[in-house]
């Protein structure tokens, strides 16, 4: 059987409140967590010890670490390709070196968390609805579920 396009429902809610208990009570009657989209112009923090842990702050050293090394082989691979006769010196000395290094270190930290915080809050989804855009603007919260079929289905 052909799956049928998944209904979602839409709710707005004047204050935090008033959608933390709606979201309780959707907890309640099985709505799965991974299935509930929520809304807001300010942070809401919810009660939800299942939510993923973000993973940011590792490929923030991973990427740091991608930088360093890639400032190491430019910096060599540079002062090779110079071909400047120094009577054994090398053409840039390691305090030179180290600045490239520490800054080519930053930008890798630093583009890596950029990339995976996009990824993370979904800024590049596709097909997101926009039903919602003059609600969260003016201050409310928008709570987006599925309908109590596409529930069912999900459970099952």
């Amino acid at each position: 059987m052909p799956k049928e396009m998944a209904e979602t429902n839409i709710a707005i809610f004047d204050t935090r409140a008033e959608a933390l208990a709606a979201l309780r009570q959707l907890r309640r009657e099985g709505v799965p967590s991974s299935s509930i989209t929520v809304m807001s112009s300010e942070p809401l923090h919810l009660e939800d010890d299942s939510a993923p842990k973000s993973r940011i702050a590792g490929f923030a050293i991973g990427g740091g670490l991608i930088g360093a090394a890639f400032a190491l082989l430019l910096t060599v691979w540079t002062s090779r390709q110079v071909g400047l006769v120094t009577g054994g010196m090398p053409i840039a000395s390691p305090w030179t070196i180290g600045i490239i290094v520490f800054e080519l270190t930053a930008l890798g930290a630093i583009l890596a968390t950029l990339g995976r915080m996009i990824h993370e809050a979904g800024l590049l989804r596709r097909g997101a609805s926009t039903d919602y855009d003059a609600a969260v603007a003016t201050g409310k919260v928008v709570v987006v579920f599925p309908t109590k079929d596409q529930t069912a289905d999900q459970r099952e």
